[in-house]
């Protein structure tokens, strides 16, 4: 087997079981909060809020320092580092016995930077340049399928083991996928004194002074507010559905379940899709996609209806984030492409905790609906990017 194929293997199993492990905490997270705060109900959400955010605010400032690092002693040692520390996180959440433990805890998540984005930048320094949109398109799939069993595996062992009991469970999973990543991949094209110490500065400098990166980096950031703007709120639109009654729980499984599904899908078939069309031309297809199931949505009035659309939408989803990335690998020098990524990474960050902060209030104002019209707004600049600007300067 190819090296990078080698290495593409090992980072998709490690970075299923991670994405996984951060979506199993979803259903039983504000019910361990409720445990061992002793909290009501609407300071449990408010707790729940916080710890959510607490590992995005950390990682903003570090993803890019861990980049840095990453260009200068290797991205197999920045990756090794996320996903260990990410294991001693969740083991030490697990030893919490209040919030204010908790919520450090937490936020000691992403404090080694972020498993995906060391992996993301890790794959694409060391694949191909003419496979890259391939295997970061089966990466985000490996990504995806964790996002789509995760919170059904979350739900299932607190059940059965206990609340505490999964933490403990999800260090040790993924501490031993990490373990994949020190025995069987194989960093090539890396010789430290062949890279310099971009500081930090000098990588977002590096960004802002091509315009074909800035483009990149604000289609990452309307990407993520227009994703996570819709989330916070998105349950309470299907248990306000007439068609939903007594099992709002379980359409908004189902129904969530088909949008990662069809997004996974479409993640694994990135590669082939460029091979025969321009990655602006998908891009743009893809907005072109996401943007109309964001205006259908807020006219839904039936399930059936809803798992045509989130399919559908699902699937235009799956395709953007690799191929923006597949951008910025192809517009970046291989010596600063873990720290370039970092900066892509901050970018993210920066629309998550806008969109997520930003949706109650959304709802408060507007209604349940107007969370996906946002969205669709958001998504409809995002085709002028591709139009005006990716277009003409990629």
């Amino acid at each position: 087997m190819e090296t990078w194929k080698k290495n593409l293997t090992a980072l998709c199993i490690s970075q299923f079981f991670y994405r996984a492990a951060t979506r199993s905490l979803i259903p039983f997270l504000p019910l361990f909060i409720h445990n061992i705060g002793k909290t009501s109900p609407e300071y449990t959400a408010i707790w729940s809020g916080w710890i959510f955010a607490a590992p995005f605010i950390i990682s903003f400032f570090t993803t890019p320092f861990w980049g840095s690092f990453g260009d200068k002693y290797g991205r197999k040692l920045m990756t090794i580092l996320a996903v260990f520390g990410f294991s001693a996180a969740q083991f030490l959440m697990g030893l919490s016995s209040n919030l204010t433990q908790l919520i450090l805890f937490a936020s000691l998540q992403e404090a080694m930077g972020g498993s995906y984005p060391a992996a993301v930048s890790l794959t694409a320094s060391n694949t191909p340049k003419e496979k890259t949109a391939q295997a970061l398109g089966i990466l985000q799939f490996a990504n995806g399928a964790g996002n789509v069993i995760g919170p059904v595996l979350g739900g299932i062992l607190a059940d059965l083991v206990g609340l505490r009991e999964v933490f403990f469970l999800i260090a040790i999973t993924v501490g031993l996928s990490g373990f994949l990543i020190v025995f069987f991949i194989d960093e090539k094209n890396f010789t430290s004194e062949d890279h310099n110490y971009y500081f930090l500065t000098k990588n977002w400098r590096y960004v802002f002074e091509n315009k074909k990166l800035i483009l990149c980096m604000l289609f990452l950031l309307i990407y993520s507010l227009a994703v996570t703007v819709v989330r916070p709120t998105f349950s309470l639109f299907i248990k306000s559905m007439n068609f939903t009654l007594n099992n709002s729980s379980t359409v908004t499984g189902i129904l969530l379940g088909v949008f990662g599904g069809t997004s996974a899908l479409a993640s694994a078939l990135v590669g082939k899709l460029t091979t025969k069309r321009k990655i602006n031309s998908i891009l743009l297809f893809a907005s072109v996609v996401v943007t109309t199931t964001y205006f259908l949505i807020s006219f839904a009035s039936s399930a059936f209806y809803l798992i045509i659309v989130l399919a559908v939408g699902g699937f235009g989803l799956g395709l953007i984030q690799p191929l923006v990335f597949t951008l910025v690998s192809h517009n970046t020098d291989n010596n600063r492409k873990a720290g370039v990524f970092g900066v892509g990474s901050s970018f993210q960050i920066i629309g998550n905790l806008f969109g997520s902060v930003s949706a109650g209030y959304v709802v408060s104002e507007f209604g349940l609906q107007f969370p996906f019209v946002a969205a669709g707004i958001l998504f409809f600049f995002v085709i002028f990017i591709v139009l005006f600007g990716l277009k003409k300067n990629l």
